[in-house]
């Protein structure tokens, strides 16, 4: 026993080390970390350029608070807003993706002057008050009924659902992919008539791109695929391969509104962040990391549909793996043989959330795993 509170199920093993894509524990074993993190190693551990960054700006300054210009944070705004999509021109900082959400989620509660907002069913968006009350688990939910913000459930691609967002609505939250959920991608159709559907309505549309942003779909963002463009996208997870930050984007319209005091956040986009960020960013252009995750994604369907995988969900490096009946035992087989993977808000789901830097060889492995494990 030790006096950390778990709050999460603990792993049968303690990580000790991580080099890219693999994990060690104090044992010596290793293993090839295939979920990063709760996709939050999006390079990969211990990279020699997120490494480099932090220490040279250890060096520097640490910590100033946001009081204070700074030029690093300004280079990390300019980073971000040029390799988000084009609509996306301002950007506010802080320190997760729970925080992310909650400031979107705010923001438009602040400019439409309503009080009602709308999630999708299964979402999953965090556990501050205003991000609880987007996210549909009950579980989560029912301790806080009393102080959580009305919010109405829609259902997954159901267009005549939409019907449900109305001029009280402030805000429509989704997950352009339903990573927790099962790996459930939203269809274009469904997009379309969302994005539509807010703009009748003036509700603010909301892509929360916690997991599914910072190039791991194979593109920067989902946003913009299918010519569908939210007003605010959230993104936090990978965006500092470790460090703590999270990141709300905006349109221009939107962020020019946003009055001084209106949000705030001690740590947010601190020095290290933003030096953390910037490696990330320099390491996906450098090395041509959005056609790495596209083409990781494709390998992934050649080579991992065998054993007892059924079929192949997701894109890039977000792949759901589905099997007849549940996949506990699954993910149980594959720790034991050196593979961590994670489970989903769907028992027939293991999810991939790999380094997009991944090397192929630690798919071909895996599909030689689940052969061996069979149907």
């Amino acid at each position: 026993m030790t006096p950390h509170v778990e709050t999460y199920k603990q792993y049968p093993f303690t990580v000790a080390t991580g080099d890219g894509a693999r994990l060690r524990d104090t044992k010596g074993r290793s293993y090839w970390d295939l979920y990063g993190g709760h996709a939050v190693a999006l390079l990969g551990h211990a990279h020699p350029a997120v490494v480099r960054a932090l220490h040279e700006q250890a060096r520097q300054l640490t910590f100033y608070s946001n009081v204070a210009p700074l030029e690093i944070r300004d280079r990390a705004a300019e980073a971000i807003t040029q390799f988000a999509p084009p609509g996306l021109e301002r950007v506010f900082f802080c320190n997760s993706g729970a925080e992310a959400n909650e400031n979107a989620l705010k923001l438009a509660i602040q400019q439409t002057g309503r009080t009602t907002i709308a999630a999708l069913e299964r979402g999953f968006h965090g556990r501050t008050l205003l991000a609880l009350s987007a996210t549909a688990s009950e579980k989560l939910r029912a301790p806080f009924a009393d102080v959580l913000t009305p919010a109405r459930r829609l259902q997954i691609n159901d267009v005549d659902d939409l019907s449900q967002i109305d001029e009280s609505v402030a805000a429509v939250i989704v997950e352009p992919i339903l990573s927790i959920a099962g790996v459930i991608e939203l269809t274009p159709e469904y997009l379309g008539a969302l994005r539509q559907r807010c703009n009748d309505t003036g509700t603010l549309l909301v892509f929360d791109e916690i997991q599914t942003g910072m190039g791991r779909l194979g593109r920067p963002f989902a946003a913009g695929a299918h010519g569908v463009m939210p007003d605010l996208l959230t993104t936090a997870k990978g965006i500092a391969n470790g460090f703590p930050m999270g990141a709300v984007l905006m349109t221009e319209e939107i962020g020019a509104r946003v009055a001084t005091d209106d949000l705030g956040s001690t740590f947010g986009g601190g020095p290290l962040a933003c030096a953390a960020l910037l490696a990330v960013l320099e390491a996906i252009a450098a090395d041509s990391l959005l056609d790495r995750a596209a083409a990781l994604g494709q390998h992934a369907t050649e080579v991992l549909r065998r054993g007892p995988v059924t079929a192949i969900i997701g894109r890039g490096c977000m792949l759901g793996l589905q099997v007849n009946g549940s996949a506990r035992p699954l993910w149980s087989n594959l720790l034991e043989r050196g593979f961590v993977t994670g489970t989903s808000g769907d028992p027939s789901v293991l999810r991939l959330l790999p380094p997009i830097n991944t090397p192929t060889e630690a798919l071909d492995e895996l599909g030689a795993a689940l052969d061996d494990i069979g149907a």
